[in-house]
């Protein structure tokens, strides 16, 4: 068994609520103890094992718990039971400022942080470099950082978090405060600084946690939802998503009008054979509408699997419409192997209204295949209702397609492969 950074053993949190804060002075002095509190569980029996050296990704909805967890992990808060077991040294970002003096300066700030991790003044001169280099906010590193912007907050907070050589890494949300340039910068510092160590990483990015971790854990409302493979965790989590988004909507949506008989499908002739949806593909959202024939065809009418760069293509879906839909959405996906969004396009972006759903339609949409590298893709394909701000999934289909693009001329890394253009030489004096 693979030794643990990080062992979380039945751990619960608990809080009392209280309607009034009298209930407290009640409840404290009642002969008889009486209870004038209800309880919530912020964490409820969670256990997770965390190897040294993995890189973990925390998901889950604002209030799901990941906040007072990690709190509980880097002790500014007590479990109410279970046990946590650490080996090594922790550093986290979790909170903007956490730790900081507001009314020191970022050098003294960065000495003050060396100080509480036990390093000498010695060692800390030897990292101040670093720090300074890395944070890259200029002559601001001289100022009172109560008059930092929160980008510039994050940047120093990070460079001496991830400088001061942790065994775990715990960061929460903060790099979304960030420009993307320093991100990235993060991202690779975490790459190759803590290649060997261990790094929690909560966030609500998805594509953060596909490109850095290997594995992510699903919190809801105190509990472990799903804890494994990142492709298969963020598809559950995003069906969790979309319903959620039904019951706060409802289903007596204003874009809706029930229909008072029921309709029969009707298949309407077509030049070209579209292949049934495989079994096994669960459909997500509220099952209003249902995709059940889709592929992606080239020019000549042929089902694609394998596609060209820069190939003109048309995506064709047969949808039964169960209701009578004001404002139909149609669009799609393109993922890689891992899971990445490569691509996005529905009929909205396009400033294409589509004409009311009803009963059997069908949809045909034509764009070309992006300069996409070699390798394995998807297509997922959905129909909404509403618009892009505010719109229903009523079927939403993760990978009903596959198409492979073949091998490129050079191995580069990358989603797209642009092999056109021009180098020029310029001659300069000296």
């Amino acid at each position: 068994m693979e030794e643990c950074a990080l062992d979380i053993r039945h751990v619960t949190k608990e809080y009392k609520l209280y309607e009034r804060q009298i209930d407290r002075l009640k409840e404290s002095f009642h002969p008889r103890k009486k209870s004038y509190h209800k309880k919530f569980y912020a964490l409820d029996d969670i256990s997770i094992q965390v190897p040294i050296g993995e890189k973990i990704g925390i998901i889950g909805a604002n209030g799901a718990g990941k906040s007072t967890l990690l709190k509980i992990i880097t002790g500014v808060l007590n479990p109410t039971s279970g046990e946590i077991i650490i080996k090594g040294k922790v550093a986290a970002l979790l909170e903007l400022g956490a730790g900081f003096n507001m009314d020191y300066t970022g050098i003294e700030n960065i000495r003050l942080n060396g100080t509480l991790m036990g390093y000498s003044d010695v060692e800390m001169e030897e990292r101040m470099k670093q720090i300074v280099e890395f944070a890259d906010i200029g002559d601001f590193i001289y100022q009172p950082v109560k008059s930092y912007s929160s980008g510039m907050f994050v940047r120093l907070a990070f460079a001496t978090q991830i400088f001061s050589e942790p065994d775990i890494l715990i960061v929460d949300e903060a790099l979304s405060v960030g420009d993307i340039r320093f991100q990235q910068k993060c991202f690779r510092a975490m790459e190759s600084i803590m290649k060997d160590k261990t790094v929690v990483l909560v966030t609500h990015d998805t594509a953060a946690v596909t490109r850095f971790c290997r594995r992510v854990v699903w919190i809801n409302k105190g509990k472990v939802m799903y804890d494994g493979e990142v492709a298969e965790g963020l598809k559950r989590y995003q069906e969790f998503l979309i319903q959620s988004a039904i019951e706060e909507k409802g289903a007596a949506s204003v874009l809706y009008e029930e229909e008072k008989e029921a309709v029969e499908a009707k298949e309407e002739s077509q030049k070209i054979s579209v292949p049934d949806v495989l079994e096994g593909i669960a459909a997500k959202g509220t099952k209003e509408a249902e995709i059940w024939k889709c592929g992606l065809f080239n020019k000549q009418g042929r089902l694609v699997e394998y596609a060209e760069p820069g190939e003109e293509v048309t995506l064709i879906s047969y949808v039964k419409f169960r209701h009578k839909v004001l404002h139909p959405i149609y669009g799609f996906t393109i993922r890689d192997r891992l899971g990445n969004v490569v691509m996005e396009m529905n009929s909205e972006m396009m400033h294409q209204s589509l004409p009311k759903g009803e009963e059997d339609a069908v949809y045909q949409l034509k764009f070309q295949i992006p300069y996409l590298n070699q390798g394995k893709y998807t297509i997922s394909v959905a129909v909404a209702n509403g618009y892009q701000e505010d719109h229903i999934q009523l079927c939403w289909l993760d990978d009903v397609w596959v198409f492979k693009v073949a091998d490129r001329e050079f191995d580069l890394q990358g989603f797209l492969y642009i092999n056109q253009g021009e180098i020029g030489i310029t001659e300069t004096e000296g």
